[in-house]
């Protein structure tokens, strides 16, 4: 799979109310995982409202957003992006939700040594829940602080070069490569689905928002149909 393969693929995004009433061909679990602050809420919100809060609250549990999109102009794929919790006190309640995950983005601020340093635990998680048959995406998050940067583009590259995992480094804040990324997952997931024949085509978790509820409440977002928003109760 190349570049290109991937770059010739068309993508059109069917979006609400529209949705509702198409059937979709196959459907797809996306997670975002990564530590706390490096920005996963953000590019979410991004992606889905092209919004931006600079005072975002570490979510507390998991949340979970919805797109459609016709792929290749004859699949119906639906995506679930899910935005689990980074903090490491929420790390039993949420591993529950990588399970049937399909594609997963690897986030780290590259402002932080740290971040970039743990996301070998964050691959080592989801490939061990999942059978290592996840596709993975690693995103180097906030270069608009690139004055900041602790780790540079060619580290983090030459890190994962062995690992065929492609990197791409973004900005929620400017808008930078956040669409790419995404497009990019669903693009590699479609072609995925391809290779295998068209198997497993129901790939979403059975789990539902009324598992439990959201602790971290955000009122601007409670009318955007895209999202729904969970906090599993075991």
């Amino acid at each position: 799979m190349t570049n290109t393969d991937i770059e010739e693929i068309p993508l059109e995004e069917i979006s609400p109310p529209y949705h509702e009433n198409i059937k979709e061909d196959f459907k797809l679990k996306i997670v975002l995982l990564g530590d706390s602050n490096v920005g996963k809420t953000n590019l979410i919100s991004r992606y889905i409202s092209n919004k931006f809060e600079e005072n975002t609250k570490s979510t507390i549990g998991v949340e979970f957003f919805c797109k459609t999109f016709k792929v290749n102009k004859d699949k119906i794929i639906k995506i679930e992006i899910w935005d689990t919790a980074g903090q490491e006190r929420y790390k039993s309640i949420t591993s529950v939700y990588y399970k049937g995950a399909k594609g997963a983005f690897i986030v780290y601020d590259i402002t932080s040594k740290k971040s970039f340093d743990n996301i070998n635990k964050w691959i080592d998680e989801i490939n061990e829940k999942n059978n290592n048959e996840v596709k993975l995406i690693i995103i180097g998050n906030k270069i608009d602080l690139d004055n900041n940067r602790e780790i540079s583009f060619e580290e983090a590259k030459n890190k994962f070069k062995d690992k065929n995992i492609p990197l791409i480094e973004t900005s929620a804040l400017n808008d930078t490569n956040v669409n790419e990324a995404f497009e990019s997952m669903v693009k590699i997931l479609y072609l995925e689905y391809k290779k295998d024949g068209g198997k497993n085509t129901n790939l979403l978790s059975e789990q539902k928002g009324e598992k439990g509820i959201n602790l971290n409440e955000n009122k601007n977002n409670e009318n955007d149909e895209n999202k729904k928003s969970i906090l599993c109760c075991f």
